[in-house]
């Protein structure tokens, strides 16, 4: 009977290969290594007793070791189904994109890469963040924004007026009725609500034209007065 005891030996031979995309915000890839392990294994010999003259034999078993070559994923990769390997991105990859090595993300087919410029107050330093954004071919029209690959669409404030046959879209500006005005994160018009300072403004506002219309009232009142009386002189 043999007996076998594997151990592993830390050399690889890498070679990373062909990369398929799924689509599916993941890399399928045959980043396999070729990694040497030490097999240990008995193999049974047959001897006979020293200084006998006798046929009488017994068989032990000696210890052999032999190099083996197995296929491995390599470092930085794991297995998954069928033994294909998948790179690892320690830090989770942004929207429409997938990890294309180890710890290296890229954008899915119908985005294009866009960094994000963050200050941090704290380290005054400047972090290039990593993002995809969407590519419309042609562009979009005005008051619209690509929101995926080849689709566009109009921006807060604006409605799509195009007609129901037509392939172009067409934004307007939303208008609201008077005392309203257009809330971009209800998307709906809602009545304005003026604060105090602007409450107060617009009462004096009324209150000094009131006074103005009164002040003018009673001047007018005694010329009509009088005239009468000069008329009855003459």
């Amino acid at each position: 009977m043999l007996s076998a005891i594997a151990a592993v030996v830390p050399l690889f031979l890498c070679s990373v290969g062909l990369m398929a995309s799924t689509g599916l915000g993941f890399a399928i890839t045959n980043g396999h290594c070729q990694k040497n392990i030490s097999v240990k294994y008995q193999v049974p010999v047959t001897k006979s007793p020293s200084g006998s003259t006798d046929t009488e034999q017994y068989v032990v078993y000696e210890e052999r070791i032999r190099w083996d070559t197995v296929q491995v994923c390599c470092p930085g990769y794991r297995t998954i189904l069928f033994g294909f390997c998948e790179p690892i991105c320690l830090e989770a990859c942004p929207a429409h994109s997938y990890c294309m090595e180890p710890n290296k993300c890229r954008c899915m087919r119908g985005y294009e890469h866009s960094y994000h410029h963050q200050h941090s107050h704290q380290h005054q330093q400047r972090n290039h963040e990593f993002n995809c954004r969407p590519i419309c071919h042609g562009g979009c029209p005005e008051h619209s924004q690509c929101i995926a690959h080849n689709e566009c669409e109009c921006r807060p404030g604006y409605k799509d007026v195009s007609s129901w046959f037509s392939l172009n879209l067409k934004c307007e500006r939303i208008k609201c009725g008077q005392d309203q005005r257009y809330d971009v994160h209800r998307r709906a018009c809602i009545k304005i609500e003026m604060s105090v300072e602007e409450l107060m403004q617009r009462v004096a506002e009324r209150l000094a034209k009131g006074l103005e219309d009164n002040s003018e009232s009673p001047t007018a009142v005694e010329e009509g007065q009088e005239r009468p009386e000069q008329s009855t002189q003459r």
